[in-house]
């Protein structure tokens, strides 16, 4: 009989008997830490006007991450409800494991169309079957960032009032290189750099670039919202804004760091008139589950992911005890793995290669020999260069710039009294029963999710 709901109710709603099928709205943005935001602190003002009309007006999360803070692990686990090592994608670029459904064939099921338009990064095609939408930009690369343009979404959103949608809105912002948006919002030498961050001329100019792209990115928010009141969908329309993984500096994308793996994340639902913030755990493999909730659909057993459908709506709190997050180099850098846990209040990071040396190609590339023939000017190493050259004559610079080459075992920290991770509490004899429980979380989730990764 449960098998049979997803159809009965598709007739019933074809019949008028029950309320309508909500469509589904989700704005994804591009290597955007959640404190650029204004509505999640942001130490700059004027970046997110728009996002933070919307944290007024619906649903705010303060607790929302990623498994993994690299774009393709980070999409994938969002459009299949799975964490990196149970889809198959646990390194950038590389493929979901055949067979594996998305929200595509998840939600067509209930009777949707999904559509996707702007960024991809993922494959294979044929666990992602998205009809494609022109309009926005696909290559997070482009140098001067082309224009995105509308008529596709909406042709979309309207083509068939009686079916309903679910359209992902993949923005290329704030994606390196930084060099899209005005600026004039911000003086140079009035910015609130994030405390890790080496404070030279190229990280002030490369920063306020950032934060302009932040702009843009809030500016299709707004777009965005301005269609759904056009074509008066905004009623029985979910619309869910995410900022992806963290910013592609130093700290953030790539890390498991909060400014890496803290996520975005405001929601405007249907039927929920109050607007709140909450503070329960959730992560990207959590999506999924509610639309397929809200739509009718039973929530598949084996996802990673649970529907957030009864936080939205009031009837509890709390939704997960513990988030996790992994971090495996790849292709992208000399061998590194890292697993870490919050519980909301405290976060350990175990790097499981803390000898090794920690690098990003397209960050310090150069710190092991790699050269980057295709682009030597990327705006983030023109960044990382001016910290090396500071710490020629700075002690302090050169501490910043060996906290991100070098990594020890373990990194405990209270994010609630040091949100910016800045002490480690691994060495400290008081936290070591909070260490070893949460080494015994990872190693639980490790043994659930299938992960091979050498531990000791």
């Amino acid at each position: 009989m449960r098998r049979l709901f997803p159809i009965l109710g598709m007739l019933l709603l074809v019949s008028g008997a029950v309320a309508k099928q909500p469509n589904f709205l989700i704005i994804l943005g591009d290597d955007i830490s959640a404190t650029s935001l204004g509505c999640y602190g942001s130490m700059n003002p004027h970046t997110s006007p728009n996002i933070d009309k919307l944290a007024n007006e619906g649903v705010r999360f303060t607790n929302m991450f990623v498994s993994e803070a690299i774009c393709g692990p980070t999409r994938a686990e969002l459009y299949t409800g799975l964490q990196p090592h149970r889809n198959g994608c646990m390194q950038n670029h590389k493929a979901t494991n055949k067979g594996v459904l998305s929200v595509v064939q998840r939600l067509e099921k209930l009777g949707y169309r999904v559509g996707l338009t702007g960024k991809r990064h993922f494959k294979p095609q044929s666990v992602y079957p998205f009809e494609f939408v022109e309009g926005f930009p696909q290559n997070c690369n482009l140098r001067e960032k082309t224009d995105e343009t509308w008529v596709g979404v909406e042709e979309f959103m309207t083509r068939n009032s009686d079916q309903p949608f679910c359209l992902f809105i993949c923005s290329i912002h704030a994606h390196a290189p930084w060099d899209s948006g005005d600026t004039s919002l911000w003086k140079l030498d009035e910015l609130n750099l994030p405390p890790h961050l080496v404070d030279t001329p190229e990280t002030r100019h490369y920063f306020r670039e950032h934060l302009a792209e932040v702009r843009l990115f809030d500016e299709q928010v707004g777009q965005a919202q301005a269609l759904l009141e056009k074509t008066k969908l905004n009623e029985n329309t979910a619309l869910i804004v995410l900022d992806e993984n963290g910013t592609g500096m130093p700290g953030g994308k790539w890390t498991n760091y909060d400014w890496g793996v803290r996520s975005a994340c405001v929601i405007k639902w249907p039927g929920v008139d109050e607007a709140f913030v909450t503070d329960a755990l959730a992560q990207y493999c959590d999506v999924l589950p509610t639309l397929i909730d809200a739509a009718g659909g039973e929530v598949p057993a084996e996802l990673d992911g649970k529907s957030l459908l009864p936080l939205l709506t009031g009837k509890t709190k709390k939704h997960r005890d513990e988030a996790f997050f992994v971090y495996n180099s790849g292709p992208e850098g000399p061998p590194f793995a890292s697993r870490a846990v919050t519980d909301g209040r405290f976060k350990l990071m175990w790097n499981f290669t803390p000898d090794n040396l920690f690098a990003v190609r397209v960050i310090n590339g150069f710190d092991y020999g790699y050269e980057d023939k295709k682009d030597p000017n990327r705006h983030v190493r023109m960044l990382y260069l001016s910290w090396l050259k500071k710490a020629k004559t700075d002690p302090a610079a050169d501490l910043w710039i060996q906290r991100y080459r070098r990594h020890p075992e373990f990194q405990l920290f209270d994010l609630q009294n040091d949100p910016w991770e800045l002490n480690n509490l691994a060495e400290n004899p008081e936290y070591a029963g909070q260490l070893q429980r949460m080494k015994g979380s990872i190693l639980e989730w490790m043994d659930q999710q299938g992960d091979r990764a050498a531990t000791k």
